[in-house]
């Protein structure tokens, strides 16, 4: 593996980007990647508060089409290369990314967005006060609905339904989520939705798009926002509920209240463990998930399809809503 000394002298084009509702600063020495970036980027505000950094230098490597990852982790430092050219090492402790890419990889836009943006949150979260939450998110009225469950079990075909039932998208299979002083926030990093091959018997639709391979290795349908939701998507909302999904041989459904214990454990078992320079961020961290676990939680078992699924839901979260006003 090649390493390349960073130095800040030559990385003059230099920003803000905001990923999860967090500012992070970036410099390179590419004004082409600065303009990949351009739709993450911001103005910067008074009082500003940059929580992580990010410095990237492209190169003219040859080896230069980013592959899938490939990742190593010592104490608080994660590396990922996505093939010979284009390597990243996270620092925790630092809150620090740093990076060599090649120019093919500083220019593709989708790479970003959909990798390396999602796998920057899901790694330096708990040091900069995110809780990546396999869950899916979406959202109405302001409100948002976390929908959990076992790998497998159909969130993103239910959160597609939904979307397509009027609910305004969020996050497909992780949701980001913040804690400040005005409560929890729930983040998106507009990552591609990840439809398995058998989806396409409940969303005909899906025959106009290729099968591609996922980060896990999987099979799948990989769809951008506008393309899996045409209908809206937003980037965050406040999360009032949460719902642990089960699929039953049966059909019909049902909509049943969980203790806070149940939904605690479901978050604390879907967390990596800290290294013990991370003390603090630990315990920010289970702070956050002592919060997710205090939002009303109920239990969807259905058998059907997800449209099924997604009309039940609605229409009993619109109940829910009526109540509370």
């Amino acid at each position: 593996m090649k390493y390349v000394a960073i130095d800040n002298q030559n990385l003059r084009y230099t920003g803000i980007l905001e990923i999860a509702g967090v500012s992070c600063s970036i410099r390179t020495n590419s004004l082409e990647l600065a303009s990949t970036l351009c739709s993450w980027r911001r103005e910067r505000r008074k009082h500003d508060t940059v929580v992580f950094s990010m410095r990237v230098v492209v190169t003219q490597a040859k080896d230069d089409r980013a592959t899938p990852p490939h990742f190593r982790g010592l104490g608080h430092i994660v590396i990922a290369t996505f093939g010979g050219s284009n390597i990243f090492m996270f620092d925790l402790f630092r809150r620090e990314i740093s990076a060599t890419v090649s120019a093919e990889t500083a220019r593709t836009a989708p790479f970003w967005d959909d990798t390396l943006f999602p796998i920057a949150i899901g790694v330096l979260g708990p040091a900069i006060g995110i809780l990546p939450l396999h869950a899916a998110c979406l959202e109405v009225g302001g409100n948002g609905m976390l929908i959990a469950g076992a790998s497998g079990v159909g969130k993103s075909t239910l959160a597609v339904a939904l979307a397509q039932a009027g609910l305004n998208y969020v996050s497909d299979d992780w949701t980001y989520i913040g804690n400040d002083r005005r409560g929890l926030l729930a983040h998106g990093v507009g990552a591609a939705a990840k439809l398995l091959p058998d989806a396409i018997q409940h969303f005909p639709d899906l025959a106009r798009f290729q099968l591609s391979v996922a980060l896990n290795g999987e099979l799948a349908y990989l769809l951008s926002a506008s393309e899996a939701f045409p209908s809206g998507s937003v980037r965050s909302c406040v999360p009032q509920w949460f719902v642990f999904l089960e699929r039953t041989t049966g059909s019909g459904c049902e909509i049943s209240p969980i203790p806070a214990e149940q939904t605690r454990w479901y978050v604390d078992s879907s967390v990596e463990p800290l290294p013990s320079e991370l003390g603090a961020a630990a315990l920010d961290r289970q702070e956050i998930i002592a919060r997710v676990a205090c939002l009303p939680s109920w239990r969807l078992r259905y058998g059907g399809t997800p449209q099924f699924a997604a009309q039940e839901l609605s229409r009993f979260f619109l109940q829910m809503e009526g109540m509370a006003s």
